[in-house]
Order: C-alpha cells, then sequence, then structure tokens
C-alpha cells in the first residue's frame, strides 16, 4: 500500500442551489511525488493521455454558469482512471495512445490494490456522496459528467469532426433533447455516442446515477475548443443555455 497521496482526491465547491451536480472524472493531471511522474516527462504528462485537457475548466464555469454543486478528480487517470470498472484492462494503462507509461508496467496485483485503495475507491466515495446528497435536496435533480477529448489520435489520418458529443445509455430522452438543441445552436457537428459509447461504459454514471433513475447528461467536448479560459468560458456558457432551456421544457 502507498503512503497517503500528498494531492487532492477531489475538489467540490457549490455555486448555488440549482439542482444540479457537475463533476469532472479527468479534470487533474496532478501525481504524487512518490510516484515520479510515472516516469514521464512533464510535456507527455500535459497531454491528453494524462487527462482531459480543458474539461476541469468547462465543468466548473458550468457549474458557476447554472449556480449548482461542483465537483471534480483531483489526480492523473495514469495513476489509476477513476472513470473505469476496477476489473477494467485499462484501469491502470501500461500505454497510453501508442505512449508506454513506465511507472505502469510490471505492476503486481498488490500494487494495484494500493492504487485502488489510495485513489479510485475514496474518488468514488466522495462522488457518490455528492449524488446521495443531490438526491436528498431535490426531487428532481439532474447529474451532469463533463470529459474531453483529442482532436486526432495518435496515427490517425483524419480529425475526429464533433465539436462536442452526448454520450448515453439509460437517459436517452436528456440526451437527444441536449443533441437536438447543439445542433440548432452551435456551428459544429455534435455527436451521438460519439467519440466514445456509453453504452459500452460510462463508470461513474453507471455505478453512482443510473441506477437511481437520475436525469444526467454525459458531455465530451473536443479540446482544440477549450484550450485556454476564454474556450472553456464559452464552451460552458453553450452548455448552460441548453441545460438551461431542457429545464423549461420539462
Amino acid at each position: 500500500m502507498t503512503d497517503a497521496p500528498d494531492i487532492e482526491i477531489a475538489t467540490e465547491a457549490r455555486f448555488g442551489d440549482a439542482p444540479v451536480l457537475v463533476f469532472c472524472d479527468h479534470a487533474s493531471n496532478a501525481m504524487p511525488a512518490s510516484f515520479d511522474c510515472l516516469g514521464l516527462p512533464q510535456d507527455i504528462l500535459a497531454t491528453h493521455i494524462a487527462w482531459d485537457i480543458g474539461a476541469g475548466a468547462v465543468a466548473e464555469a458550468l457549474a458557476r454558469n447554472l449556480g449548482c454543486a461542483y465537483l471534480a478528480c483531483g489526480f492523473s487517470r495514469l495513476i489509476v482512471d477513476p472513470n473505469r470498472d476496477p476489473t477494467s484492462h485499462d484501469l491502470i494503462p501500461a500505454v497510453a495512445d501508442q505512449i508506454p507509461v513506465p511507472g505502469n508496467q510490471m505492476l503486481t496485483d498488490a500494487d494495484r490494490a494500493a492504487r485502488l485503495h489510495d485513489f479510485h475507491e475514496p474518488y468514488q466515495d466522495r462522488l457518490g456522496a455528492a449524488i446521495v446528497e443531490l438526491a436528498e435536496r431535490h426531487a428532481d435533480p439532474i447529474a451532469i459528467s463533463v470529459h474531453s477529448f483529442t482532436n486526432r489520435l495518435m496515427g490517425a489520418g483524419d480529425e475526429r469532426p464533433w465539436g462536442a458529443g452526448l454520450l448515453w445509455r439509460e437517459d436517452e430522452a436528456s440526451a437527444k433533447f441536449m443533441i437536438d438543441w447543439l445542433r440548432r445552436n452551435a456551428d459544429w457537428p455534435v455527436g451521438d455516442n460519439e467519440p466514445y459509447d456509453a453504452r459500452l461504459f460510462n463508470y461513474s454514471v453507471d455505478r453512482h446515477i443510473g441506477p437511481r433513475g437520475m436525469r444526467h447528461l454525459t458531455f465530451e467536448v473536443r479540446q482544440d475548443l477549450i484550450t485556454d479560459a476564454a474556450g472553456a468560458e464559452e464552451i460552458a456558457g453553450l452548455l448552460a443555455r441548453g441545460v438551461g432551456a431542457m429545464g423549461k421544457s420539462s
């Protein structure tokens, strides 16, 4: 088992009492000093393999716009991915988008158990508690998960065309409303379970939100739209207007 992390497992804030929680599983690329950056240089840790670039900024700005609760994971998904099932093959990636991760090579079962105990489980506990609080405070709340995706995977010939996508499985109605709204109000293509399919995996939602029958949205935003604060604020404002329109229609 590792020493207690010298970084925050999660950060939380409340910007108002709207019946919404915005959370971001991949908000940070931070690692405890004892991990020695998993043997990776800083320029690699700044890329999409270590975190969802811009997603944390969009999520916080969206929570501010909506006046609601906010929660963000405080550690890099290269340590252990908080949005993966503990049995998933890519829970602790030895290779991420064709880039070897030295500190994740040749891990023992005890090493993996320590990563789960020290990072994955505490984060999921914090997220679960936030969802319980949301459900207790409000009669018909909505949980919003924010991710981002690279515009081009390593070795891919074409850029991904979507400016954003909605991932869904249980709450198709909310996702379809937002897809339609964004297609009318944004100037880029909007993905429907693209670039990833939540019917295959969306662990945090599947664990805490879907079983409750709670309304929810999972946004994926293309990273080149949100690489700076101005872009993050612009996209957050757009998404907030969409969420507001959904609330008025329900």
